[in-house]
């Protein structure tokens, strides 16, 4: 019996492996910040347009069905107005008075991120649309602010910089559509999805104590070729 199912294990496997598909994918991300002050302030936040590259690998279930996972780096920016009467209830001594009354910052948060989508496909070859859904773990590598106000002739003795900081996990999901072209051993694809955590990407600090959250919600759109062997 072991030894019949060592057989058959190793006469599926090939199988399995034929029927996979890799792939690569660039795009774009149009995200819709979302800046929380712990103040009743009313803050204006800048949607930024970003690079994005995922690795694809797809393994088949069976007829239309699929499960893909999408390693995808990801970068996030944004900037936001803050009033400095806002920052000036946290400085731990007053502002300079030629300080200016909304100073902008950018935010950059970059991201690796695992999409664990299922896949339903339109039929089972030539041209085919698909829909996709599933979890997103977003671990997040890096997280940067810069001041972009220029403060020039301030003769501040307080740095100004307010930073970011981000939660090293944070679950999400994305859900979207797209269409696969084959062109022999290759198909060219393309989609578009919204992609959301599930909590706040960060927090944001001045002089040690928090200002707001900051989070994200994104549409994404993708092109690339898929490899099926």
């Amino acid at each position: 019996m072991q030894l019949r199912t060592l057989l058959t294990t190793a006469l599926l496997f090939p199988t399995i492996l034929w029927a996979q598909a890799s792939g690569i994918k660039i795009g774009a991300t149009i995200p819709s910040w979302k800046y929380v002050a712990d103040s009743s302030a009313n803050l204006r936040t800048d949607d930024l347009a970003n690079f994005t590259l995922a690795a694809v690998q797809e393994f088949p279930l069976g007829g239309i069905v699929a499960i893909q996972v999408e390693p995808t780096y990801s970068l996030r920016t944004t900037t936001t107005d803050i009033p400095q009467s806002i920052i000036a209830q946290y400085a731990p001594d007053s502002l300079p008075p030629a300080t200016p009354p909304t100073l902008q910052f950018e935010h950059q948060i970059t991201s690796l991120e695992i999409p664990i989508l299922l896949k339903i496909f339109t039929g089972t070859s030539g041209i085919r649309a698909y829909l996709f859904g599933g979890p997103n773990v977003r671990i997040q590598l890096s997280a940067k602010t810069s001041l972009r106000t220029d403060t020039t002739g301030m003769n501040s003795s307080i740095p100004l910089d307010v930073k970011p900081n981000a939660h090293t996990a944070v679950a999400g999901a994305d859900i979207g559509a797209g269409l696969e072209i084959p062109l022999g051993f290759l198909s060219l694809v393309a989609d578009a999805r919204y992609t959301f955590p599930l909590a706040d990407m960060s927090t944001l600090e001045a002089f040690g104590k928090r200002l707001g959250t900051l989070n994200s919600n994104d549409i994404r759109i993708f092109a690339g070729v898929m490899f099926r062997w």
